[in-house]
Parts: C-alpha cells; structure tokens; sequence
C-alpha cells in the first residue's frame, strides 16, 4: 500500500490487513482518484491536486471519509472536503510545501 492509501485506511481506522483486501484497497485506490479528479474538476490545477502537499492530502481524506465512513458523518464530510477544495483552488500552493497567497 502506498502512503496515501495507508493514511485512508487509519482514517477509516481499518486495520492493514483489512485494509489490504482487494476489494477494500481497490475502493480506496478509486475514492483517491474521484477525489483528485474533483479537485482538478473544482480549478485546482492538475499539479498540486496530484501533489503530496499536506493540505491536498487531507482533503483527499476527507473525500474518502465521505464516500466510505459511517452515513451519520457524511454530511459532515462533504461539507469539509467542500471547505477544503475551495481553499485550496483560492490559494497558491507552491509543490515544495510552502503555501502563500499571491495578490
């Protein structure tokens, strides 16, 4: 499993083993990728969305959080993958790490 998938699986809090099941691994590898094509789809450009940068990886959690957690937080997940995306498209988010805002 790459890192990615490792840090939706402990969100999820799945085990590895379980998180390891082709079935299991294959919806998360799917969800990482609808999340990065929502990103791309929402004007984030290609490069960050496919970055490891710490807040587009965290909004990738929270898109997987929603589409697999419990229903009662899915409301609550969407909002914030929705917060998180729009966020991100606003700023300038430099591939090294570094985030600024350009004006």
């Amino acid at each position: 499993m790459t890192r990615m998938e490792n840090n939706v699986a402990c969100a999820l809090r799945l085990s590895q083993r379980a998180a390891e099941k082709p079935e299991m691994l294959n919806t998360i590898q799917r969800n990482i990728q609808s999340a990065r094509a929502e990103l791309i789809r929402s004007g984030v450009s290609e490069d960050v969305a496919k970055s490891e940068h710490p807040l587009v990886e965290d909004a990738i959690i929270t898109f997987c959080l929603y589409k697999m957690d419990d229903e009662t937080n899915q409301e609550r997940n969407w909002s914030a993958f929705q917060y998180q995306q729009e966020n991100i498209r606003k700023s300038t988010i430099r591939l090294e790490g570094a985030e600024g805002n350009e004006k």
